[in-house]
């Protein structure tokens, strides 16, 4: 029996999805990711978003899955869609891509708990949703992205610079620059504190007031051996830093000054050649 076969044999949702009337599509791995991702959720009275719902399939297995407490709300483009409204879905038609659209869906439904997106998968799609709902979900909320392997595939104009996996890259680097910076955009990194990226799915983590920016503190314990032994392994800087104190005394205030305000470009410099030894972790 193969890994996925038997973890998902443990699954409630993948039990939901074989079981489900209609027709739906995961990949195998989905279904214990989100039992990881989703266990939070089960029988408690949440909004859930699904986009992409096709032959109706996945909405039962949700709603199976979560309760009947849950909300199930699906948004697909095709207007034949609305016919899983007389099942008690709540059905909305829609371009994912269109900013008016959502909009108007937020206008109607307010804030939601989690949205998965398994809509059209193109780049444009992906970013805009993502764009357009991140403010609209609940602290603790999630944002998840499924099938992000198409920002490798031809058929969805990838690999690009600009696909949503590139899209999601940049935001590791800002995120990280956040706390290193006084005069950052913030913009959706107010939003979100922690991404998972999976094989294939990405999940943004929604919390305003863990997303804050962070600040390094001090205790109040005492200070014991604290020579920095960072620069120790760079012979030029290790140098510098063990004769600083006696070459004040040779060159004089103002050419020490001077020193010290070139040695944070010298130390950029140093270490921007030692990371090309890096270049082969990188493809």
């Amino acid at each position: 029996m193969s890994f996925h076969k038997k973890i998902n044999n443990e699954s409630q949702l993948f039990k939901a999805f074989e079981n489900s009337e209609f027709r739906s599509t995961k990949h195998t791995n989905y279904f214990y990711i989100y039992d990881e991702l989703l266990k939070k959720f089960l029988d408690k009275k949440i909004t859930f978003v699904e986009v992409g719902i096709a032959s109706g399939g996945s909405l039962f297995m949700w709603k199976k899955y979560f309760g009947n407490n849950a909300r199930i709300i699906g948004i697909d483009f095709n207007p034949g869609a609305k016919k899983w409204e007389k099942f008690g879905f709540e059905i909305h038609i829609g371009n994912q891509s269109d900013g008016n659209f959502w909009r108007d869906f937020y206008k109607k439904v307010g804030k939601i708990d989690v949205l998965v997106d398994d809509g059209g998968h193109t780049n444009e799609q992906q970013i805009s949703t993502f764009l357009n709902s991140y403010m609209n979900i609940s602290n603790d909320g999630l944002l998840i992205f499924e099938d992000t392997h198409a920002s490798y595939m031809p058929e969805f104009g990838n690999p690009s610079k600009y696909s949503f996996i590139n899209f999601c890259k940049n935001f590791v680097d800002m995120q990280n620059q956040k706390s290193t910076s006084k005069n950052f955009n913030y913009g959706y990194l107010n939003k979100v504190h922690k991404i998972d990226f999976f094989q294939s799915i990405v999940a943004f983590h929604i919390d305003d007031k863990k997303a804050e920016k962070s600040d390094s503190i001090i205790n109040k314990g005492k200070l014991i051996n604290s020579e920095d032994y960072r620069n120790k392994d760079t012979y030029i800087l290790s140098n510098v830093e063990k004769f600083k104190n006696q070459l004040k005394d040779l060159i004089g205030n103002n050419l020490y000054n001077l020193i010290k305000k070139i040695y944070p470009y010298l130390k950029f410099i140093i270490y921007k050649f030692k990371n090309i030894k890096n270049k082969k972790f990188f493809k």
